[in-house]
C-alpha cells in the first residue's frame, strides 16, 4: 500500500460541455478529496463534476468571476472516471486527493 501523499488529479481551464477530465490509471485507487472551482467567463448556468453513478458537486446559477470550494471524501477505483459537465461559458478547476497503489497477490 502507498502512503497517502496528495495527489493532483485535475487543475486546467475548461470549455463549456461534458467530457472526461480523469481517469484512475491501472492499478490505483483515488479518493477525491478537494474541488476548487472558478468561473473564467462572462457567467455560468451550471457546473457538475460526477464520479460513477453521481455528481459529486452540482453548482447552479454561477455569477462571473464565483469560486467554490467543496472537500469531502470520494473514492474511485481504476478505470473509473471523473465526469464534468458546464454550460454557460468556461470554468477553471482543480482536483486534489489521494492516489494509493492498490496490494497485488
Amino acid at each position: 500500500m502507498s502512503l497517502p501523499y496528495s495527489h493532483r488529479f485535475v487543475a486546467a481551464q475548461y470549455p463549456a460541455g461534458s467530457m472526461t477530465v480523469y481517469t484512475v490509471p491501472a492499478g490505483y485507487r483515488a479518493v477525491v478529496r478537494d474541488i476548487t472551482v472558478s468561473v473564467t467567463g462572462s457567467g455560468l448556468s451550471t457546473f457538475q463534476l460526477w464520479v460513477p453513478g453521481s455528481p459529486i458537486l452540482q453548482l447552479v446559477s454561477l455569477a462571473a468571476n464565483a469560486f467554490n470550494h467543496w472537500d469531502g471524501h470520494q473514492v474511485l477505483e481504476a478505470g473509473e472516471t471523473l465526469q464534468l459537465i458546464t454550460s454557460g461559458g468556461p470554468v477553471l478547476i482543480a482536483v486534489s486527493g489521494y492516489l494509493l497503489t492498490m496490494a497485488t497477490g
